[in-house]
């Protein structure tokens, strides 16, 4: 996972969307729509999504819409990662419980993410009004 450094404005914040240069942020590699991205300001860690590319002739340009706060343990692990060697589990014994459109709707209700963006908000309604 890819770290930006960049001290965010409270209209940034509140906004909840900056745009970066790829040279100006001294990125590794060059970033896709839709990447999940760390950012690091003097308040910690966020995470931020690369929601537009922009070209021109000398560098990129990418718009990031940000999201919550994350932890710097878990930072670290996104950005190290997972350092334990992971053991294969066995099957469980007992079938997951299946997941229905009410849950993933009631879901997207309680964790906000309905709030934030009209449409999700629209279609998390009408799923949970079903």
């Amino acid at each position: 996972m890819e770290l930006i450094e960049i001290e965010l404005s409270e209209f940034t914040r509140r906004s909840r969307s900056f745009v970066v240069t790829h040279r100006g942020a001294a990125l590794t590699r060059g970033l896709e729509y839709g990447e999940r991205v760390l950012v690091r300001d003097h308040d910690g860690y966020r995470t931020a999504v690369v929601a537009d590319i922009d070209f021109d002739v000398d560098d990129t340009s990418y718009r990031l819409v940000l999201g919550g706060p994350v932890s710097d343990e878990m930072a670290e692990v996104h950005l190290i990662g997972d350092v334990e060697p992971s053991v294969p589990r066995a099957a469980p014994s007992v079938p997951a419980p299946r997941v229905s459109i009410d849950d993933i709707a009631d879901l997207l209700a309680r964790s906000g993410a309905a709030h934030r963006i009209p449409l999700q908000r629209q279609v998390a309604r009408r799923l949970l009004e079903r």
